[in-house]
């Protein structure tokens, strides 16, 4: 699927620094990165390789320089800095909705402080590529048909202190709103249940979504290759972009599922996401420029396809399938 998405060694002056490599999207960047030769230090609260594992071997692995820390603490981000000699951020790092329901305090923690110390280092040693994570859930803060979450309040507050950070500071970047993501790695998070129905069917087990009607595919290599392409050159703006991938309904997005394992059976009840799932990509494409685009089909059957080898290879279990 990498062909889908093209990084250009040639656009990076220096290292870049991953922060939440162990996530998801982190490990699509990571495999992006290291597929196109740019070296890349992975920072995360641990050394947690079960989802880069999944998408890179240990040869690739080994060329991805590990830094251990906890990015709500201040000194993290500068020995991180001074470490790498980064020219470029990339952040990721965060605690997601369910986690910051059930710790508030630990949510804004890594969610606020980590990012004001994020946008500190940059500041500090005058990073000018910087892209960070928002989310699709920000629009709780602003828009009374989306469900308010603290998760959200917590990126929406990121969103202003980039916007303080270029207004005070000169510190430039790019936010970006994810939709619904999918793909190998994604396993948690309320948004992961869409993955975990191919996983499903890869596994030939049942399985029903717990939510129906509209819903985002977003294809994890294909925001991991737009957070890159935002730092493959400087920035002088402070700008947030929704990234959305394709608009579809869970119940359409079944048909697809059945066209690619007919004897699967996965299906789903409940109300829907209380997030908006129409978003349009056009600004952040004419923004950033072509960073790669998977086609909703091809992408369900590709990650079905990856599910059913990593399966067959004991490198996932379907007993994680709940």
């Amino acid at each position: 699927m990498h062909n889908r998405y093209k990084v250009n060694a040639e656009d990076f002056d220096g290292p870049v620094l991953l922060t939440g490599a162990g996530g998801c999207i982190g490990s699509w960047v990571l495999s992006l990165l290291v597929d196109a030769e740019v070296p890349v230090f992975a920072l995360d609260v641990q050394k947690d390789t079960r989802r880069p594992k999944l998408l890179m071997s240990e040869s690739e692995l080994g060329l991805v320089k590990w830094l251990v820390g906890d990015i709500s603490e201040p000194n993290t981000m500068m020995k991180a800095m001074e470490v790498s000699k980064a020219t470029s951020i990339i952040h990721l790092a965060a605690l997601q909705v369910p986690f910051c329901k059930a710790d508030p305090i630990a949510g804004a923690k890594v969610n606020v402080v980590g990012t004001v110390n994020v946008f500190e280092a940059a500041r500090k040693h005058k990073i000018s590529r910087l892209s960070y994570a928002s989310s699709i859930a920000a629009h709780g803060v602003f828009d009374a048909k989306t469900l308010p979450t603290l998760y959200g309040a917590y990126k929406f507050c990121n969103e202003q202190t980039a916007r303080v950070y270029l207004q005070d500071w000169g510190v430039p970047s790019v936010g970006m709103r994810p939709g619904v993501v999918y793909g190998i790695g994604r396993d948690q998070g309320m948004t992961s249940k869409t993955t975990v129905a191919i996983l499903a069917a890869a596994a030939g087990k049942p399985y029903t979504i717990p939510f129906t009607g509209a819903v985002s595919w977003l294809h994890a290599g294909e925001v991991a290759s737009a957070f890159i392409k935002a730092v493959s050159q400087p920035r002088d703006q402070a700008v947030v972009f929704d990234i959305n991938g394709f608009s579809s309904t869970v119940e359409q997005s079944l048909e697809v599922l059945k066209k690619v394992a007919p004897g699967s059976s996965i299906t789903a009840s409940g109300p829907a996401l209380p997030f908006p799932m129409a978003l349009s990509d056009d600004p952040l494409r004419e923004f950033l420029g072509d960073y790669g685009q998977m086609p909703l089909e091809e992408g369900i059957s590709n990650t079905h396809n990856i599910f059913r080898s990593l399966l067959d290879k004991g490198l996932i279990s379907a007993e994680s399938i709940d």
